[in-house]
C-alpha cells in the first residue's frame, strides 16, 4: 500500500504506546495536498477494511490515549487526523473517538460504505446455489449455455506465482478492454496481485473465448476469509454475461478447495451484491478537528454547525449504533 498505493508524496508514519509486547500501534499517512497538515488512515479505494494494531483488549483505552497524546505533541501541529474503512462493533473505534474528545478534538463519526458477506463454513457449493434468487440460478444457467455452444471456452486459474506474470499481463488485457475506468493508481493492483500470489493467497480465473482473454476476476483468501477484489470482461462480450458465469465458477472452486468461514464482496451497496451474498456489514469512520491550528478549528466548527443545522431541522445524524 506504501509504495504502490498511495501518491509518491506520501508518507507513512507509524504511531504506537511504545510499551512492550502486546502493542497497540496505528499506521497514517500524510500528504501535502493543499488542504491542510492532515494525518488519515493508510487506505486508498480499494481498501475493504482498517483497524489499530492491538495484542490485547486489556489496557486499550490507555494505549490508544498515549497514541493521541503522541500526535498532538507533534509538531508543527496536526490541523486534523480522519480514519476510515473502520469496524464501528470493534472496541477500538469507540475507546479512539473517546480518546480523541478527552485530548479536546473536535470528533465527527461518519458512514463509509456497507460490504455484503456470508457466513461460509461447513457450505458447499449446491448449498449455496440454492439458497441463490431464482433470478440469478436462471440467467446464470441460461447463459452457460449459449456461452458453451457459441465459443471455445477454456478457463484458467492461478493461485500461486507460477505463470503468474502470464496471467497478469492477461488480466490488464481483459481489464483494459472493460468498461472500467484506468486506475488511479496503476502499478497497485499488479503489486497486490505478485504479493497475494506468493503468498499463495492468490484466486485468479481467467476465461478465453476462441484464445483471447475475455474476463477475469480475482479473490485474495486469507485466514479462510475470502475477499473477492475484481471482476472485468471485454465489453465485446457484454451480452454474454461473462461476469456472473465466472463469478459463480470461482465460489464453487473456493467453496470447495479453500472452505472459507467467510466470503465478502469488498465495499460498496451496489444492488447486484445482494443477490450473491445476503448479509450487510458497515464501515465507519472518524474525523477529528485539532481547534489548536486555525484550520482545524474552521473545519471542526464547521462540522458542528451542519450537526446542529441538521438537527434543528429534524433531519438525522448518522452515529454507529454503539455510540
Amino acid at each position: 500500500m506504501a509504495r504502490y498505493g498511495v501518491s509518491p508524496e506520501t508518507q507513512t508514519r507509524v504511531y504506537t504506546d511504545e510499551q512492550a509486547a502486546p502493542a497497540t500501534a496505528v499506521v497514517l499517512q500524510s500528504e501535502p495536498d493543499g488542504k491542510g497538515h492532515r494525518l488519515t488512515s493508510l487506505t486508498n479505494a480499494h481498501s475493504l477494511e482498517y483497524g489499530f494494531v492491538n495484542g490485547s483488549a486489556a489496557g486499550l483505552q490507555t494505549a490508544l490515549a498515549e497514541i493521541v497524546s503522541e500526535i498532538v505533541c507533534e509538531r508543527p501541529r496536526w490541523d486534523s487526523l480522519s480514519l476510515s474503512e473502520l469496524d464501528p462493533l470493534e472496541p477500538s473505534y469507540a475507546a479512539f473517538g473517546r480518546a480523541l474528545r478527552h485530548a479536546g478534538f473536535l470528533v465527527e463519526y461518519s458512514f463509509n460504505s456497507g460490504t455484503w458477506y456470508e457466513e461460509t463454513a461447513g457450505l458447499t457449493f449446491a448449498d449455496y446455489l440454492e439458497a441463490r434468487p431464482s433470478e440469478l440460478r436462471n440467467t446464470w444457467r441460461r447463459k452457460r449455455r449459449k456461452l458453451q455452444q457459441s465459443y471455445r471456452l477454456n478457463t484458467r486459474f492461478f493461485c500461486d506465482d507460477t505463470r503468474i506474470e502470464e496471467a497478469l499481463a492477461d488480466y490488464q488485457t481483459v481489464y483494459a478492454a472493460s468498461w472500467k475506468p484506468a486506475e488511479f493508481f496503476p502499478d497497485f493492483v499488479p503489486a497486490l496481485i505478485r504479493l497475494a500470489a506468493g503468498l499463495r493467497a492468490l484466486r485468479l480465473g481467467i476465461y478465453y473465448l476462441d484464445g483471447m482473454p475475455a474476463a477475469a476476476q480475482f479473490w485474495i483468501v486469507w485466514r479462510r476469509r475470502g475477499f473477492i477484489c475484481k471482476l472485468a470482461h471485454d465489453k465485446r462480450f457484454d451480452a454474454l454475461s461473462l461476469g456472473t458465469i465466472l463469478t459463480m465458477e470461482m465460489f464453487e472452486r473456493v467453496l470447495a478447495d479453500d472452505q472459507p468461514r467467510e466470503i465478502s464482496l469488498g465495499r460498496g451497496d451496489d444492488p447486484y451484491k445482494k443477490l450473491w451474498l445476503p448479509k450487510r456489514r458497515e464501515r465507519w469512520g472518524i474525523t477529528a478537528a485539532n481547534p489548536r491550528t486555525l484550520r482545524g478549528l474552521r473545519v471542526g466548527l464547521k462540522r458542528q454547525a451542519a450537526t446542529v443545522y441538521h438537527r434543528l431541522r429534524g433531519e438525522r445524524v448518522c452515529r454507529p449504533v454503539i455510540l
